[in-house]
C-alpha cells in the first residue's frame, strides 16, 4: 500500500526543466590553451611557462629566508590574562603567537628580564598545580 502511495506522489510531482548551458568560463581557456600549444614548437618552452617557473622559484627563495613555523600544543591561559592579551594584540595588529615569540626573544636577550619572568612562572605553575589537585579532590568527594 505504501508503494502505491509513493508511486502516486512520484507521478504527481512536476519537475522544472532547466535548459542546458555552456560554461563560458571554461571554454575560452581551453581554446586559448589549444592556440598556445599549436603556435609553440614542442621543443621550446613557452614564455608563460618559464615566467611562471621563475616567479615560483623567486617565491620559494623568498620563503626560504623566513624561519619555518611549527604548531605547538594548545596554550591554556588565565581567563583574564587571555582576554587582555587577545584585546591588546588585536589593538596592536599582531597575533598572540607572534607576540609570544617576540616576548620570548626579548626575554632571552635579557637575563634580568628572564629571571623576573621565571619567578612569576614558577609561582603560577605552583598555583595551577594546586588548582588541579583541588579539582581532583572535589571530583573524588562529590562521587562522580
Amino acid at each position: 500500500m505504501s508503494d502505491s502511495i509513493l508511486d502516486k506522489i512520484r507521478s504527481n510531482r512536476k519537475r522544472t526543466v532547466v535548459p542546458s548551458r555552456e560554461d563560458t568560463l571554461i571554454a575560452p581557456k581551453q581554446e586559448s590553451e589549444q592556440i598556445t600549444q599549436q603556435s609553440t614548437p614542442a621543443n621550446e618552452p613557452s614564455k608563460e611557462t618559464t615566467g611562471d617557473n621563475s616567479t615560483l622559484e623567486e617565491l620559494k627563495a623568498e620563503l626560504a629566508k623566513i624561519p619555518p613555523t611549527r604548531r605547538h600544543s594548545a596554550v591554556v591561559l588565565d581567563a583574564e590574562i587571555d582576554a587582555n592579551l587577545t584585546r591588546f594584540c588585536k589593538e596592536k595588529g599582531v597575533t598572540v603567537e607572534v607576540f609570544l615569540e617576540a616576548a620570548w626573544l626579548q626575554a632571552v636577550a635579557s637575563s634580568e628580564l628572564m629571571e623576573k619572568i621565571l619567578v612569576e612562572a614558577k609561582c603560577r605553575y605552583d598555583s595551577r598545580k594546586l588548582a588541579g589537585k583541588l579539582r581532583r579532590l572535589i571530583t573524588m568527594l562529590s562521587g562522580r
